[in-house]
């Protein structure tokens, strides 16, 4: 009689289960990609420090970032849905690098403006495109575990770029704008070397649908409204949060420490989180991470030193770690196979039009209620926003 082994699977297996190779393709070139990410996070102080701008003025060229990023994330949905994924995923990369570095050598106002709006454009053709392959990658019950995965290579190499590009921006930016590119171009190496086209057929029996398709959906554009109101506040660590911070004595190299605490707390907590996060309803987690983002932003109301700056950014990093796996997951488990770009396009537009209204509407705000009100406002904006993911995304055992 033989005695039959059994055998636990080990951590590596049960990190890679369901996550085929092309995936970890994917994954890798993000993480060189985010790990070159220098210039949008110091967007906001390159255009006060360095050329002179007041935040008012910065804050629209930062919006035309975000009006760059609506045409690219709904050109790159429908770009992902009829010339394939990779191919979209290929161009935006490549397009992306050049503009950067013309970005970095511009100095005239108008230039900067034409240019930081292409950079928008191109840099989130690639968005959409992105998240669809996973949706075709990965089986169902393994999309969340994915989607977080990614996330956790793209904060890592977020957590780097922060904290560096903060330090080496005190001795110019002209260098941060070539390592971007360069790292973009390396990503775009590596998705060229491992991943096929995945983009599914559409057959006969199925209407091909439109850009607008998404936004019609009566059972998804609840979720596309919810999503913009909490990615407005979400932004303001790009538009509000510096404001508040130079005001208040701190400099480049503040900021970025205290914005790197979010690429450092996703790296620790997100494996961690993520079992959590898959076996609970999805309203639920996103009402619950809305909630989070508000609190963490509001109380960015009492910070005055750099630990309650850090502070806060850990509560809103926690609410970003619960929903951005959901996130993505709601968008693939709600999208027809063959329309998949165009519904991560639809989803994608509402965090660009809240890069584009963010920094417009944001400093008019502050400039009538104060800092401190502000940040009050962003707390309730969120907790009602939790309220609504709950009504709108039912647990099905719950239903």
């Amino acid at each position: 009689m033989t005695s039959a082994t059994v055998t636990t699977p080990g951590a590596l297996h049960r990190f890679t289960e369901g996550l085929p190779r092309p995936y970890w393709f994917l994954w890798a070139g993000l993480l060189i990609n985010r790990t070159g990410s220098f210039i949008v996070p110091l967007m906001t102080v390159y255009l006060t420090r360095e050329r002179g701008l007041s935040l008012i003025d910065a804050g629209g060229i930062l919006a035309l970032y975000g009006v760059g990023s609506l045409g690219g994330t709904t050109l790159g949905g429908w770009l992902a849905d009829r010339i394939g994924r990779r191919s979209t995923l290929l161009l935006s990369l490549v397009s992306a690098s050049f503009v950067m570095i013309l970005t970095g050598q511009a100095r005239e106002l108008p230039h900067i403006a034409a240019l930081v709006f292409l950079l928008g454009f191109c840099a989130d053709l690639f968005r959409p495109a992105s998240q669809a392959l996973v949706a075709d990658l990965v089986a169902p019950e393994f999309r969340v575990k994915a989607f977080g995965t990614q996330y956790w290579a793209i904060n890592l190499g977020f957590a780097f770029a922060a904290l560096v590009g903060g330090f080496v921006a005190r001795s110019g930016f002209s260098v941060l704008f070539f390592a971007d590119a360069a790292t973009t171009l390396i990503c775009a190496a590596v998705i060229f070397a491992g991943i096929p086209e995945t983009k599914p057929e559409v057959h006969a029996t199925k209407q091909e649908g439109s850009l607008l398709t998404p936004f019609f959906d009566p059972k998804f554009a609840p979720f596309l409204v919810l999503s913009y109101v909490t990615a407005f506040v979400f932004m303001q660590h790009l538009t509000s949060l510096p404001k508040d911070m130079t005001d208040k004595g701190l400099g480049p190299e503040a900021f970025g420490i205290a914005l790197s605490a979010n690429g450092v707390l996703i790296v620790l907590l997100q494996p961690l989180v993520l079992k959590a996060v898959t076996a609970g309803g999805r309203g639920r987690a996103l009402g619950f991470g809305a909630l989070l983002t508000g609190i963490g932003f509001g109380i960015t109301a009492f910070a005055d030193a750099l630990p309650l700056f850090v502070l806060s950014v850990a509560v809103w990093t926690l609410g970003e770690i619960v929903m951005a796996p959901v996130n993505s997951t709601v968008v693939a488990e709600r999208s027809p196979a063959h329309l998949r770009g165009r519904y991560q396009g639809a989803f994608g537009l509402t965090w660009s039009l809240a890069v584009v209204t963010a920094p417009v509407i944001s400093p008019r705000m502050i400039a009538v209620t104060g800092l401190s009100a502000f940040w009050g406002v962003c707390f309730v904006v969120c907790a009602i926003a939790g309220v609504g993911y709950a009504l709108a995304l039912p647990d099905p055992k719950r239903a």
